[in-house]
């Protein structure tokens, strides 16, 4: 897995990792923002929508149940969501950690 930063910050935006015949653009924890594709097009796909993805509306499971959240910090290991749902059923949570989530307990929303 190859880390992609902004070149006039250094700021990570995501990652590019080799996946059959591409290479597969990733967010700043590994969650995929598409297809595998040529090593050029990943990364341009890293740099256009890598820390935007992070920004909108996304979705956690939380005991068989879907809710909607919010991400408050982004790191390679974990990302910490604010939930946002009016259904979710932990009063008083202002955030919670998930570890090393993927497609199968957060996504998009």
């Amino acid at each position: 897995m190859r880390e992609i930063r902004r070149e006039d910050d250094g700021a990570l935006l995501g990652f590019v990792r080799p996946s059959g015949e591409g290479w597969e653009p990733l967010t700043v924890f590994g969650y995929p923002l598409g297809e595998p594709r040529p090593e050029a097009d990943a990364l341009e796909e890293v740099h256009r929508s890598g820390l935007e993805a992070l920004m909108g509306p996304w979705l956690f499971l939380e005991e068989g149940e879907w809710y909607r959240c919010v991400i408050v910090e982004a790191a390679a290991d974990a990302v910490r969501v604010r939930p946002t749902d009016i259904g979710y059923p932990r009063e008083n949570v202002l955030a919670v950690t998930l570890e090393r989530p993927g497609p199968e307990t957060f996504r998009p929303g």
